[in-house]
């Protein structure tokens, strides 16, 4: 087709696949992942989709599926800037970028607990699933879910492991139990005896995973101790000052645990800025692993996080429920792997240049 024929009228699926050189069909399964199609078929289209500018029509596919073609993500947090939170922004870019290579939107939407009943959600709803993520203590968190049953639509719920499961719903999470055992027994095995974890007020049921894979690994070796210092919003000032707090009144601890990375490395810049070592004078850790953590010197250890991943499995079991009538399963759990860096080193000689090649 000749760019001048292209500009004067709008791009059909049918002139995608006279240019992929395939039926009308397949192009209409490789947009909405139905059926099975070569990934190299599926390549081809997509790139003619793009070259091509092809739009398709999303009110002809509504009416004609009675799909909105679009899914909701819903984030229920007392913050109103949790898109600052890199473990949320990872999974959004997940979730995002899947979604639109099949054709669907992604709304967000924010609530607080506190504003939950009194939400617009419930009001002219129109999407095809929700991607649910819910801060709250184990009550709270089973009344938004009970609510959001009520929408009628499939549920992949993020990073759940308590609430029971549910008809129309998946649980989707990664391992953040594993990840804290793996912490947990690192530093024991460096020797570390009195533990801090960093917590920030929000309860997260991740979070909870995390402080329970660490304690059970401190309950594996007698004399060892854990507390928990809250860090109110997890902001870097919030955190400094808890930490300040926290050296003043219990002394400094062998090693530190960041419930996220965000955590740990405003502890070890608020550590090295009272004159301590790291890791020679107090050990510190993680979680997430995103890419900051390298920046830091020295370099912290952490666990690899598979934040985006999650996102593109949400969206991957929606779309599958969407088409099969049923999600694949009624829970999945990706693994996480301990990422060991020089903040929890043992060193005999200061740190050099050679340290951070």
């Amino acid at each position: 087709m000749s760019d001048d024929t292209r500009a004067d009228k709008a791009i059909t699926i049918h002139d995608v696949a006279r240019e992929a050189g395939v039926s009308a069909m397949t192009v209409s399964n490789v947009l909405n992942g139905r059926g099975r199609v070569a990934p190299t078929t599926a390549d081809t289209i997509r790139e003619v989709v793009g070259r091509l500018g092809y739009r398709p029509s999303v009110a002809a596919r509504r009416l004609r599926l009675s799909h909105q073609w679009a899914i909701t993500m819903l984030i229920v947090v007392e913050d109103p800037d949790f898109l600052s939170d890199p473990f949320i922004t990872a999974q959004v870019t997940g979730l995002t970028n899947y979604l639109n290579r099949h054709s669907y939107s992604l709304i967000i939407r924010g609530i607080r607990p506190s504003e939950f009943s009194k939400s617009d959600l419930f009001r002219g709803f129109e999407a095809d699933g929700i991607v649910a993520i819910f801060s709250g203590d184990l009550a709270e968190r089973e009344r938004f879910l009970t609510a959001i049953e009520a929408l009628r639509v499939p549920i992949v719920l993020m990073h759940e492991y308590t609430l029971p499961p549910r008809p129309d719903c998946i649980r989707l999470r990664q391992d953040d139990f594993s990840g804290g055992l793996q912490i947990g027994r690192h530093l024991l095995g460096n020797g570390m005896r009195r533990l801090w974890m960093l917590m920030p007020d929000a309860h997260w049921p991740a979070m909870d995973g995390r402080w329970a894979g660490v304690t059970s690994a401190v309950a594996e070796v007698p004399g060892a101790d854990l507390r928990q210092i809250n860090c109110g919003n997890e902001s870097f000032l919030q955190t400094r000052d808890a930490t300040t707090i926290a050296l003043e009144q219990y002394g400094t601890p062998d090693a530190i645990v960041g419930g996220n990375d965000q955590l740990a490395v405003a502890a070890m810049m608020t550590c090295v800025r009272r004159g301590l070592v790291v890791p020679d004078d107090v050990q510190i850790t993680g979680f997430n692993g995103f890419d900051f953590w390298q920046y830091v010197q020295p370099t912290l250890t952490t666990v690899k996080s598979s934040a985006h991943l999650l996102g593109e499995r949400a969206a991957q079991e929606l779309l599958y429920r969407l088409q099969h009538g049923a999600f694949s399963s009624q829970e999945l759990v990706l693994p996480v792997t301990l990422e060991v860096g020089r903040s929890t080193a043992q060193l005999t000689r200061p740190l050099s240049s050679a340290d951070f090649d």
